[in-house]
């Protein structure tokens, strides 16, 4: 057939389980466009959810792709936002990076930064890391690359 329809990406599902793990889901979060109605906090399950469209940093291919994505954080005991309000998140935010810091184990927080807006972050404080990044839909062919200035 016709280039990236031959081996057409499969649905991403990962779990993470540990701070280790963290740093892989960082990297496939890096560039990941969100609006702010897509950020649901619910403090009775302890729970923050994120859908956004992840940029699949993970083809090689010409044919640059996003895949619309889910990020659940559960195990949540504290959530402090920088930069905008987390019951009223601005639009049009991209993320950068999702970094850990460790506290009592298994505890520790999970920084969840943003471009986009000055210092904006998500400071989440978790009793164990419980991750569950879940790609919606399979990849689709992406308008732009994103680019970084060096």
């Amino acid at each position: 057939m016709f280039g990236w329809f031959q081996n057409k990406p499969k649905p991403l599902r990962l779990l993470a389980q540990s701070e280790e793990d963290v740093v892989p889901l960082s990297a496939l979060l890096q560039d990941a466009a969100l609006r702010g109605e897509d950020v649901r906090y619910d403090a009775r399950a302890r729970a923050l959810t994120l859908r956004f469209n992840r940029f699949c940093h993970e083809h090689k291919s010409r044919t640059p792709l996003r895949a619309a994505c889910a990020l659940q954080i559960g195990s949540i005991t504290g959530l402090q936002s920088r930069g905008f309000d987390v019951q009223r998140p601005p639009q049009g935010m991209t993320i950068l990076h999702l970094a850990t810091e460790p506290l009592e184990a298994p505890a520790c927080h999970l920084y969840l930064r943003f471009a986009g807006k000055a210092a904006a972050e998500l400071k989440i404080e978790v009793e164990a890391v419980d991750l569950l990044l879940m790609d919606l839909a399979a990849p689709h062919r992406a308008r732009s690359t994103p680019s970084h200035p060096v």
